[in-house]
């Protein structure tokens, strides 16, 4: 595994907002075709209730103080910010087809970023089978109707997964799913429950963990994370209300650094074709924990079942 991708680095693009979709999702594309890089897009399939997340301030540990940092207002915007609250939350995938089918059509996958971003980040830990269930259909009806294909990807919005969602995609045909903070692919125990759907784990950090402490300039921060890539396989999210709005010329920076030093790009599908039916994927378990600048919990690949 560690040959077959060596000096690779899978572009992982989760929308959150309505506005990243409408807005961020093409100047992502215009940044990518002037690389010739295809990357995975991520996608919510419901509405746009960013408004939510402002409980987080009483219910997660270092949630104000990284919103500080980041700067919230100036990522989301105001009205993304009232969205749930004071105006109706708007359906991201919906009122954005075409750009969702742009997506596609320029040769980048298109994945399931949960159906309510907030809800499913906020709930989905206490969730059985039957709620789970029921919103993954929902959430898959809606990408068959928009797209013509059924949905073979999914990345947990905010990196929180459970148990009965990764057997939905193992049931499903899915390919993989990229719900987790780890090292390296594997294939998930969770609940005791050994199941067999690929897990592509991001494996660096995000700029909004970073930015304020790591540095505050786009070339600094490029280096920052130049400098953190494994000469195997790498991960990186990015979001489109951040590296799709002001922060695109980290980003342009970051991939010329990565370039300069012979990485190359690819698609979390691609990666995940690659590694079908391969022997060496170890099994790890999954477990609720916490990540360097990020406030709350994430899924991570336990380090000691590691191979």
């Amino acid at each position: 595994m560690k040959h077959d991708f060596r000096k690779v680095i899978g572009l992982k693009v989760d929308v959150d907002t309505y506005e990243g979709m409408k807005n961020g999702v093409p100047k992502l594309l215009d940044c990518l075709n002037q690389f010739n890089i295809k990357a995975s897009f991520f996608v919510p399939m419901g509405r746009d209730h960013t408004g939510w997340t402002v409980k987080r301030v009483f219910t997660r540990r270092g949630f104000l103080k990284k919103a500080n940092r980041v700067g919230v207002l100036e990522t989301y915007g105001m009205r993304t910010l009232m969205y749930g609250l004071l105006l109706p939350g708007p359906k991201i995938a919906e009122k954005n087809r075409s750009v969702l089918r742009e997506i596609v059509e320029q040769g980048h996958e298109a994945g399931i970023h949960g159906y309510d971003h907030v809800i499913w980040h906020d709930r989905v830990k206490k969730w059985d089978e039957v709620k789970t269930s029921a919103i993954l259909i929902r959430a898959c009806r809606k990408y068959e109707d928009i797209l013509g294909v059924k949905a073979h990807s999914f990345a947990a919005p905010g990196w929180m997964i459970n148990p009965y969602a990764l057997q939905f995609f193992e049931n499903n045909g899915f390919l993989y799913s990229s719900d987790t903070r780890g090292v390296s692919p594997f294939l998930p125990i969770m609940g005791d429950r050994p199941i067999n759907i690929l897990q592509i784990p991001t494996t660096l950090p995000t700029l909004d963990e970073v930015v304020g402490i790591a540095g505050s300039e786009p070339h600094l921060l490029a280096g920052y994370f130049k400098d953190l890539l494994s000469e195997n396989l790498n991960i990186l999210t990015i979001h489109t209300e951040l590296e799709g709005k002001r922060w695109l010329g980290f980003l342009m920076d970051f991939i010329r650094l990565a370039n300069e030093q012979g990485f190359t790009f690819m698609r979390l599908t691609d990666i995940a074709q690659m590694l079908k039916g391969k022997n060496s994927i170890p099994r790890c378990k999954i477990f609720y924990g916490h990540v360097e600048g990020r406030a709350g919990e994430v899924s991570c690949q336990k380090p000691s079942d590691l191979s």
